[in-house]
C-alpha cells in the first residue's frame, strides 16, 4: 500500500472518532466565546456536557449517529439558546408570575422523588381506611318511555302504567318511543333528569313505571329491569388502583414535609405597598 493510501486510511480513521468530533464542537463553541468578546465583551461559560447529552439524546431518538454538521448545529442552537436566557435574565424576564409557577413546580418535583412502593400491609391499611373511596355506587337499569304528548294521559294508560304493563302495550295506544337506560347510577339519572325524580326512581321497585317527567320531548316514564347494591370489591380486584392512590397521597405527604422544612430556613418578611 502506498504512503497515499495509508494517509487516507488514517485520514477516514480519525474522522469517524467521537473524541475528534467533541473536540471540533469545542472549536466551534470557542470560536463563538472569542465572537463574543470581541463584539461585546460579555462572556458565556458553556457545560460541554450538556451539549453532549443533548447530542447523545438526538442520536437515541434518531438511532443512528449524527453527522458532523448535525453535532455542530445542536452545539449552536444550545450556545443560542443559552445566550437569549442570559438576555431575558439581564432584562428581568425571569421575574415573572408565570416562570416562577414553572420554577416551583419543577421544584416540588425534585422534592418528592424518590417514592417506594408500598408493602403489602401498608396497601391492606391503605385500602381499608378508605373502603368509602371504592365502593361502586349502586345502580339499576331501566326501561325509558316517552310519549310525544305532554297532556294527562288517559285512565286506560295511566291504568296499564299501574299494572306495569310493557312498553310495546303502551306504545299502541300512544306515541311515543322506547328505549333502555342500562346501569346507571343516581348520580347518572339526576344529571339527565333532576335529583327528585331520581330519587323517585330509584324508590321503585322493579317493574314499576315512574313518571312522568315532563321535558321538552315530551313526557318521561322510567321502568326498572334490574338493580345492582353497592360494592366494595376485593383488594385483590383493585389492587393496582389502590397502589397509585397510596403512591399519590404519600408523595404529597412527603412535598408537604420537605416543603415545611424549607419554611423553616427562611424567615420571610412581607412589606407594605409602597415600602421601601
Amino acid at each position: 500500500m502506498t504512503n497515499s493510501s495509508l494517509s487516507e486510511s488514517r485520514l477516514k480513521t480519525l474522522l469517524r472518532e467521537p473524541t475528534l468530533h467533541f473536540l471540533a464542537i469545542a472549536i466551534v463553541i470557542f470560536a463563538l466565546y472569542t465572537f463574543s468578546q470581541n463584539r461585546g465583551g460579555k462572556i458565556l461559560e458553556i457545560d460541554q456536557r450538556e451539549i453532549d447529552a443533548r447530542i447523545f439524546m438526538q442520536e437515541m431518538n434518531r438511532g443512528e449517529p449524527l453527522t458532523e454538521t448535525q453535532r455542530e448545529v445542536i452545539a449552536s442552537l444550545y450556545v443560542e439558546e443559552q445566550i437569549l436566557v442570559q438576555e431575558a435574565i439581564t432584562l428581568g424576564l425571569d421575574n415573572d408570575v408565570r416562570i416562577h409557577d414553572m420554577l416551583a413546580q419543577k421544584m416540588r418535583h425534585v422534592l418528592s422523588g424518590g417514592i417506594i412502593q408500598p408493602s403489602e400491609a401498608e396497601l391492606r391499611a391503605y385500602y381499608e381506611a378508605n373502603v368509602s373511596r371504592y365502593e361502586t355506587l349502586p345502580n339499576i337499569s331501566v326501561n325509558e318511555l316517552v310519549f310525544t304528548s305532554q297532556d294527562t294521559l288517559p285512565d286506560e294508560m295511566i291504568s296499564l302504567l299501574n299494572a306495569s304493563a310493557e312498553p310495546e302495550q303502551l306504545l299502541e295506544l300512544e306515541q311515543g318511543n322506547a328505549s333502555p337506560l342500562p346501569n346507571v347510577n343516581h348520580i347518572d339519572l339526576s344529571n339527565i333528569f333532576e335529583p327528585e325524580f331520581a330519587d323517585t326512581v330509584f324508590a321503585a321497585t322493579i317493574g314499576q313505571w315512574s313518571g312522568p317527567f315532563l321535558s321538552n320531548r315530551g313526557q318521561h316514564w322510567l321502568r326498572i329491569t334490574g338493580r345492582v347494591e353497592a360494592r366494595l370489591p376485593l383488594l385483590n380486584e383493585i389492587s393496582d388502583r389502590v397502589r397509585l392512590d397510596w403512591i399519590a397521597e404519600e408523595e404529597e405527604s412527603r412535598l408537604q414535609l420537605e416543603v415545611d422544612q424549607l419554611w423553616d430556613q427562611y424567615t420571610v418578611v412581607i412589606r407594605e405597598t409602597g415600602q421601601e
